[in-house]
């Protein structure tokens, strides 16, 4: 394999944003714009008496903005995921509230044994 179809080989993790169809509303024109995250990969295996193949994937869409365009002027409007905020928040307190538990736990079995 030559250096040049090193470089043209598809990377399996693609991550871009894109805007998706507009929306008329009035003079107003909304157009959403998305995170498309997308990861692929592939194998295939050719022998001389037989021919496998496997593959996986995901893709994963986050919207991130809404682009709202009138004949003067074009303003982004962020979206804000507070629901994932949240869950990370809970996720953070699942983790550290049973450590914190722990280490009272042993301060306290090693204050009661001295």
């Amino acid at each position: 394999m030559t250096g040049r179809q090193d470089m043209d080989k598809p990377t399996p993790l693609v991550t871009e944003t894109v805007e998706g169809n507009p929306v008329r509303v009035g003079e107003r024109e909304l157009v959403p714009l998305v995170r498309v995250t997308t990861y692929a990969r592939r194998h295939a295996f050719i022998g001389s008496d037989r021919l496998a193949g496997r593959g996986g994937g995901f893709v994963h869409l986050k919207p991130i903005a809404i682009l709202e365009r009138d004949a003067a002027s074009e303003r982004r409007i962020p979206i804000h995921d507070k629901t994932a905020r949240a869950l990370g928040v809970l996720l953070l307190a699942a983790l550290l509230i049973p450590l914190w538990l722990a280490l009272a736990v042993h301060l306290a079995r090693r204050l009661r044994n001295s």
